[in-house]
Formats: C-alpha cells, sequence, structure tokens
C-alpha cells in the first residue's frame, strides 16, 4: 500500500508565536469552562472557549457541600483541560473558583483535587469577583458608566462605574442554583429573597443608573431569546442593547414559558433551563428596583476582567477596536501600512463630517485590504463578514455595521447591493451614506497606488464647496490613470461634487 503522502508535496506551515497565548480557568456553580487567549494584550482573542455544564452548585448536600457527582465531571473536565493546554503550548493560565466552591465547607478538598491535576486554584471571595466582572465589561466598553451585574450559578455579583473607573461592588447569593436550593419552585418565596437581598446593597442607589451591563450565560440567554422573537438580523450578542420594558416584557414571557417551549429556542443550552425563569425574575427586579433604562450585554466578564487586571496603564488606554483593527490588518493585508497612510489621504475630506464617525474611519482604513488575497469577486463579502462577524469590542452594532459597509463599498463600488441587507436597516440613511462615501474613498487611494503607502505621501482629499479635490506632488501624476479616475469621479458624485486635481511642482 503506498504511503499516504507519497504524492503530495509537504510545505511545513508557519509557527505561530505561542509566547503570547494565555488561558483562564473559571470553576463556576454551574459551568467549568477554559478560555485560551491570543492576538494582542488589549484585545485577546478567544481561540478556544470549551466548557462544561458541572453544576457543581446544584443539588449541594444538605450538610453544605458539593455535589459528588458534579466534582467528578468537574474534575474530568480539569483532566481534559490540562491536555488541551499541553498540546497548545502550556500558556500562562489563571484558574479561579467562584461562588459554589467558596461556600462549599468541601471547598477545600476540591481546591486540592484541581492542583494535582496542575492548577493552582484561586477561589475568588464575592467583592473580587464582582471587581472582575467590572474590569471584563471595561475591557470591552471603555469608559462605561452604569451598573455591572454578572449572574453567575449561584450568586449576583453588582459593581458601580463612573466613566471607566470601579467604584464599588459586592456580592449577593441569588444566583439560581441558590434559588432553587432554597424555596425549589416557590418563585413568591424566591422574590421575597431576592428583593431582601437587593435591599442590603446600600452601595447601590436607586435612579443613579441609566444602563445595567449585563454579563453571565443566563442573562445572556434571556437577550438570545429576545433577539430570537424579534427576528434581529444581526446574531451578535456583544453590545446587543435592550430597553428596560423589553428586557422585562421578554423576562416575563419566559416565566410563562414550559421547558419544551423554551427548548425550541435555538443556542439555549437544555442544563440551563431550568435556572432561566430564577435569572430572568433577579433581572427583572434589578431593573425595576434601580430604575435602570436600557440593558447592555457584555462579552466581557470575569475571565476577561483577569486579563485586563494585568495591563499597565499604557495598554488599557489604547482603544480596543483599533488594536483588534490593527491585529488583522497585520495578518490579511499585503501592505499592513497602507491603511494608516490611506487613512492620513482621506481624513481631511471628512474633517467636518460626523466626530463620532472618526475613530471608525481609522478601523476601516486598517481593514482596507484585508480582502486582498481572496478571489476578486468575493473580496468585497469577505471584508465586509469580517468586520460584522469578527470578536471586535468597544463598538457598537450600527458602528460594526458602519465598517462592514464602508469596506464593502471599498472594494465593490456604489452600485452593489451590500449582504444582508435587513441588518443594513439598522442604519440611518445619514449613516449608509457616509458609510458609502468613506468606502468609495478607500476604493478610489486604493486604485492609485495599490499596495503602496510610500505613494501616498504629500497626497490629500478635500472638499470645496461643491468640488472635491486630490492634491499631489507633481510626481505622482502618472498613478492617475484610468480606473484611480473613474473611482475619483464615482467618489466625487457620491458627494454631488465634481472631482477636480491640483498637483504640486
Amino acid at each position: 500500500m503506498t504511503g499516504i503522502m507519497e504524492n503530495v508535496t509537504t510545505i511545513a506551515p508557519e509557527t505561530t508565536p505561542r509566547e503570547k497565548r494565555r488561558a483562564v480557568i473559571d470553576i463556576g456553580s454551574n459551568s467549568v469552562r477554559l478560555v485560551v487567549y491570543d492576538g494582542p494584550a488589549r484585545a485577546p482573542i478567544p481561540i478556544c472557549n470549551e466548557k462544561s455544564l458541572c453544576g457543581l452548585g446544584r443539588d449541594m448536600t444538605p450538610e453544605g457541600g458539593l455535589n459528588p457527582s458534579a466534582v467528578e465531571d468537574a474534575l474530568a473536565t480539569l483532566a481534559r483541560f490540562r491536555h488541551v493546554l499541553d498540546d497548545l503550548g502550556n500558556p500562562p493560565v489563571r484558574a479561579i473558583a467562584t461562588s459554589a466552591v467558596r461556600e462549599a465547607h468541601d471547598g477545600p478538598q476540591f481546591v486540592e483535587a484541581a492542583r494535582a491535576l496542575g492548577f493552582d486554584v484561586d477561589v475568588v471571595t464575592g467583592k473580587e469577583e464582582g471587581e472582575l466582572a467590572a474590569l471584563g465589561v471595561l475591557s470591552v466598553e471603555p469608559g462605561a458608566t452604569g451598573l455591572v451585574g454578572d449572574m453567575g450559578g449561584g450568586s449576583l455579583e453588582l459593581a458601580v462605574l463612573n466613566k471607566g473607573s470601579l467604584k464599588d461592588r459586592g456580592s449577593l447569593p441569588i444566583g439560581p442554583l441558590s434559588l432553587m436550593h432554597d424555596v425549589g419552585a416557590d418563585f413568591k418565596q424566591a422574590q421575597k429573597i431576592i428583593d431582601k437581598h437587593l435591599a442590603g446593597a446600600k452601595f447601590i442607589k436607586s435612579g443613579a443608573f441609566d444602563t445595567l451591563y449585563s454579563v453571565g450565560g443566563a442573562w445572556r440567554a434571556v437577550a438570545r431569546i429576545h433577539m430570537s422573537i424579534r427576528g434581529y438580523p444581526l446574531q451578535v450578542l456583544q453590545h446587543y442593547e435592550m430597553t428596560a420594558a423589553q428586557t422585562i416584557e421578554v423576562c416575563n414571557l419566559i416565566a410563562r414559558q414550559s421547558r419544551q417551549s423554551l427548548e425550541e429556542i435555538e443556542g439555549i443550552p437544555r442544563r440551563r433551563l431550568d435556572t432561566l425563569p430564577y435569572a430572568s425574575t433577579v433581572l427583572k427586579t434589578v431593573i425595576q428596583r434601580y430604575g435602570i433604562k436600557h440593558v447592555i450585554i457584555s462579552s466581557g466578564g470575569v475571565r476577561e476582567g483577569l486579563l485586563y487586571q494585568k495591563l499597565s496603564k499604557a495598554i488599557r488606554k489604547q482603544d480596543p477596536f483599533h488594536v483588534a483593527c490593527r491585529f488583522y490588518a497585520d495578518r490579511l493585508s499585503p501592505d499592513p501600512a497602507f491603511g494608516a497612510a490611506a487613512y492620513q489621504v482621506i481624513e481631511p475630506l471628512f474633517v467636518e463630517s460626523n466626530g463620532a464617525h472618526q475613530r471608525l474611519r481609522y478601523g476601516a482604513s486598517l481593514l482596507c485590504d484585508i480582502g486582498a488575497y481572496f478571489h476578486p469577486e468575493m473580496r468585497g463579502r469577505h471584508a465586509f463578514d469580517t468586520a460584522l462577524r469578527s470578536p471586535f469590542v468597544g463598538v457598537t452594532h450600527k458602528e460594526r455595521l458602519w465598517t462592514a459597509l464602508a469596506l464593502f463599498h471599498r472594494h465593490q463600488g456604489r452600485s452593489s447591493t451590500p449582504p444582508n441587507e435587513e441588518a443594513m436597516s439598522l442604519l440611518s440613511d445619514e449613516e449608509r451614506t457616509s458609510a458609502t462615501q468613506y468606502g468609495l474613498a478607500l476604493r478610489f487611494i486604493s486604485a492609485l497606488a495599490p499596495k503602496s503607502a510610500t505613494s501616498l505621501e504629500g497626497c490629500t482629499l478635500e472638499k470645496r464647496d461643491d468640488e472635491i479635490i486630490f492634491r499631489a506632488p507633481n510626481d505622482r501624476k502618472a498613478l492617475m490613470g484610468e480606473t484611480p479616475r473613474r473611482r475619483f469621479v464615482s467618489l466625487a458624485s457620491a458627494f454631488e461634487a465634481n472631482a477636480g486635481e491640483i498637483y504640486d511642482d
């Protein structure tokens, strides 16, 4: 029998530096999770995200011990994680345990068993957990102001943020598993316990916050249900927004639904279904008690907070959206420097435009050539999908869509219809127009000096009355060939202006 590789030319893969990888193991009351991150420190990208719903805090013993069957599952899961980490180059690992292990009388024995598998588990206090959740939110929502709520299996962590600073935090034993253990199916009694503990959280003042940043799998499940009911066209949970009324409505709906009905909703783990009514009741009560006006789902939580906690002040100040755009540009663009050079040429044309879009324009510029290695007919779609689906943080859904639309028109021109028109409907006409204009500016510059940042030095675009002016040193005049000029005229037309050229000696 001939060898399987006999007629194949083997090419050794380029190795990815593994020293930037880092990992977190989160041993919670409901799940045990491993996340391995790669990429830049300020915008870590999960490349491995695994969990097992072991339920350490579910059905605890009468003496207050961990569920023996759950302990067995959790240790088996950790043993598997050990093998996974070995295969991934043994990145630095931070392992923590939260409410269930913290409260159980046999928690120390579990920690010792985990240590025997090679994990030095840190059992964090409730306040530490609240602080980590808040830092995780700040990692994806720079400068956030509002109330952070992290709904775990055994506890609810609450933290107060003001303009990116942590002001206070606390932990309340009203996670769904704790409530189920204490009251069974008696929701009236559960409501009394919830009210009692929230009333004791004196560091939170009613009406002081407009925004609740929602963290944790149970509350993300509530948001996913709302997405499904609403028919929302962009299936991205990070920064998904709901009004207080919408959130309360879906919480009431969950309370009325049978388990069978909830099972029909895609993306909700079955082992989480029995906890959803309790988690929804807590969420509804928090909104009503504190006068919350809208809820924002955060992909950043305790695990991301552990990474953010270790960053220097200088790195924390970096824009995570721009850092992630640079990361993708460095890997997918023929000349990663081209995007920043294009931005310098184009930005004068938009100085009087929406100032909030400036950071989006810079991000789109960095990403302007990420479709270069794909088939020409698919470059626009690839760039569009990358902006729409990549794990970018620090941007709203509208900002994500704006960037995707600009990149689509950079590759496909003005007349092409973008994919996912339903999602595009979330943008206003003004936002769609500005994204199209910026995409056409990138399209022109990319044709003028293909993949060459050097040729753009000294060039500018600007608007004068009813004319768009391209100004450049005289030795660049030869670059203005048929295709660049056609694209320049198309750009000017998008502004309802004429195209003019000035070349300086």
